[in-house]
């Protein structure tokens, strides 16, 4: 229980009259009340808060915070959170509003609102305490937007800036369609002290969206009834968009029957200029994705076709109801089932290499509600669709009348065997010498993987002399002995498959070789080098999922257009696990045809690796301490630099294979030779460029070097140089060197 304000006081005048009376010198303050922040959300939402990301993340790392939730929680600030029609107690509190949220949904200051995505948050202006209200149609956006609200209320209580990078609370409202299409600003009072919106405040996506998306013009099918492409006007005549609406509608005119579902009205595709308007009207990217305002909506490349019928399928299932019966496993199985290719290939011939490489998932997985962490869609659907091939009936809707049972599904599972499958062919990259950039994602909708900004980084990678980027995927591990993974491939901020694909394609289309490196983060203040399970149980299932992990980007790769691809980053407490680093190289390469590399830490792999010749490359990490010395000279540091050439060329002839520095890269601080692989400190552009010249002189390009890949830039433009002791090196005088390095001759 808290104390009331007058035990406070008298708390503060015995404090004080202590201090003045034990002459032990000055007074000490008295310990600050421990805020508490109240949740006022009803009974039925307040599991699925608990799910969202405050719950799991946010409040266990706010200290000093006290939170209670119930519907009639107080605190020192307030969250009222509610679904639509909000309570009759949520609509009182903002009576004086402009804003209903009745059972006519959102009105916003005259303009109603009615699509289920769209969210409301409010400030209310007249309390007594720091008070918001954030109510919603949609479970999944009223918990994002309402996380969003609690951060940002969290962390003004503590002062600790722990929230997200979206929505800062320096506004009144924000009504919210997705994350990057929002309507926000502040309340203002008129001469009579009437609560308004202020428009000098007001930003308006969602005006803006309007706009576009009424002024878009139609393409129709073959029929003009069951599908119609909306594109810009200026795009309305490009012949493939054409033949795309008529693919398209022939597809809905298969798979329809097969369903059943009666075409009642057509399906709208909206063509997306790229990934980031695409993410920005729908909150999620994709070959195609679901709107609120269209069925689809795709952005357009020739070879995505197959993906587009996949989720034209997606879209008939959810017409006739049956979506959301089954568990999105054998949802997505269905409509695979109906529009059948996937990934180049027709679904069944997937499934004896998927048996072959032992990925096929179990039958729990399958029949799961919700996705586990680490569901791989790529691996798990064509199986998915073989499980509604075995059931009884000729439409989805006799096939899933009522979901498979456990052992239904897992008999035909296992009547998938491993069956011929193509010789793996020994990678050659044909490349004298990989010029190459470490390219990272710049996690933001406007400049990740996804983003036309990759195009531009691509352009000033090429001006620096480099023929090569590596791009880099990664999974989540809460420990280093913990055996599950969570891959983060989810949402638009971060390393999406599409977004993976559209740099492949960018970078080979501009002439780039690519490296794609899966990565692992560790939890825990740990990294990969501390991977090690406890117990063989705790190993097996670490190489269930770390397979699955693997083979799932090598699918992903080899369907993009990677030249190279690394099996594992850094993982040097695995090892010794020779036999299951040697199986899985050998499953890598049934997805993988061309060349495969593991990206060896620099301080133990070198040596401690055995299975380099199932490699066509080593590939080491490169942090190599030049010398021991901050103060070292050039000399010392020549000295040191041609010891680390000739070990690599050592290490190199013993394995009889050519070696790829897959990392290599000092960071811009004092001394940066002495411990390469760290960051931070005291800021040196001439200490990290010393070091990159002293390296690059030693290493040359000897026959025995296949490549380097200089760590690191990122995806978008505006993210190079900086004062930060960090690894970037574009903008800095480290560019020079390996523009220096990466020029045509030595």
């Amino acid at each position: 229980m808290r104390p009331g304000p007058l035990l406070l006081l008298a708390l503060v005048l015995i404090a004080c009259g202590d201090a003045r009376g034990s002459g032990s010198g000055a007074a000490q303050p008295p310990p600050k009340p421990t805020p508490i922040l109240a949740i006022r959300a009803p009974e039925s939402l307040a599991a699925d808060l608990r799910e969202g990301s405050f719950f799991r993340w946010g409040a266990p790392r706010l200290s000093g915070l006290r939170i209670e939730m119930g519907p009639e929680a107080t605190g020192d600030a307030e969250v009222w959170i509610d679904r639509l029609p909000a309570s009759p107690a949520v609509q009182a509190g903002v009576k004086g509003l402009p804003v209903e949220i009745g059972s006519e949904g959102i009105v916003l200051a005259g303009t109603r609102y009615p699509g289920p995505a769209q969210s409301l948050a409010l400030r209310l202006p007249g309390a007594a305490r720091p008070t918001w209200v954030v109510v919603g149609r949609d479970t999944p956006g009223l918990v994002d937007l309402a996380d969003d609200v609690l951060f940002r209320v969290a962390s003004g209580l503590t002062g600790e800036r722990r929230g997200r990078r979206r929505t800062p609370l320096d506004v009144d409202y924000l009504l919210r369609e997705t994350p990057w299409m929002e309507r926000s600003g502040r309340w203002a009072q008129t001469a009579d002290g009437a609560w308004t919106i202020d428009s000098a405040t007001e930003r308006n996506d969602l005006a803006e969206w309007d706009r576009w998306f009424t002024g878009l013009a139609p393409i129709r099918g073959d029929r003009g009834d069951r599908v119609v492409l909306l594109v810009p006007s200026t795009e309305r005549n490009r012949p493939e968009l054409t033949r795309l609406a008529a693919d398209l509608d022939r597809a809905a005119a298969e798979m329809a029957p097969r369903v059943p579902v009666a075409m009642t009205s057509p399906m709208t595709v909206v063509v997306e200029s790229d990934y980031v308007a695409q993410g920005r009207h729908t909150g999620e990217i994709g070959e195609a994705v679901p709107g609120t305002r269209a069925d689809l909506h795709l952005v357009y490349d020739a070879a995505d076709l197959p993906a587009y019928r996949f989720a034209l399928a997606k879209v008939l299932l959810k017409r006739a109801g049956l979506a959301p019966k089954v568990p999105v496993a054998l949802e997505r199985g269905a409509a695979l089932w109906l529009s059948r290719d996937w990934y180049g290939k027709p679904y069944p011939d997937w499934l004896p290499i998927f048996a072959a490489a032992r990925v096929l998932p179990e039958a729990g997985e399958l029949l799961a509600r919700q996705e586990p962490a680490d569901a791989s869609v790529l691996l798990w659907t064509p199986a998915a669709a073989a499980v509604v091939e075995g059931l009884a009936g000729t439409t989805v809707a006799e096939k899933l009348a009522q979901a498979p049972s456990p052992e239904r599904t897992g008999k035909i599972l296992g009547s998938l065997r491993a069956g011929p499958v193509p010789a793996p062919n020994k990678g050659d990259l044909r490349e004298p010498f990989l010029k190459g950039v470490s390219l990272s994602m710049w996690n933001s909708l406007e400049g990740g993987y996804h983003s036309p900004s990759v195009g531009e980084q691509l352009d000033r990678l090429a001006a620096l002399g480099a023929n090569a980027v590596s791009l880099m995927p990664f999974a989540l591990q809460p420990g280093p002995s913990r055996p599950e993974l969570r891959y983060l491939n989810r949402g638009p901020g971060s390393e999406t498959d599409i977004g993976l694909i559209h740099a492949t394609r960018l970078s080979r289309a501009k002439g780039f070789h690519v490296l794609y490196k899966p990565h692992l983060w560790v939890s825990g203040n740990s990294w990969p080098g501390d991977v090690r399970m406890e117990t063989e149980k705790d190993w097996q299932a670490w190489w269930r999922g770390y397979r699955r992990y693997i083979l799932h980007h090598a699918l992903l790769a080899s369907w993009a257009g990677a030249d190279l691809f690394s099996v594992g980053c850094e993982l040097s407490k695995t090892v010794d696990r020779d036999a299951e680093w040697r199986d899985l190289i050998a499953a890598t390469r049934l997805f993988f045809p061309r060349a495969v590399t593991y990206s060896g830490n620099w301080y133990g792999d070198l040596e401690n690796v055995r299975f380099w010749d199932r490699l066509d490359y080593m590939g080491i990490d490169a942090y190599f301490p030049l010398s021991a010395s901050p103060q070292a000279g050039r000399t010392d540091l020549e000295k040191g630099a041609k010891e680390v050439a000739a070990r690599l060329n050592a290490a190199s002839k013993r394995s009889g294979k050519p070696m790829i520095l897959t990392e290599v890269g000092f960071a811009a601080h004092k001394a940066a030779w002495v411990a390469p692989h760290t960051e931070g400190g005291e800021y040196s552009e001439d200490d990290q460029a010393l070091a990159y010249d002293v390296l690059f002189n030693a290493l040359g390009r000897p026959p025995w070097l296949a490549g380097t890949f200089v760590w690191k830039a990122f995806s978008a433009p505006g993210s190079d140089g900086g004062s930060e002791a960090d690894f970037r090196f574009l903008g800095r005088k480290a560019e020079r060197e390996v523009r220096e390095y990466y020029k045509p001759s030595l």
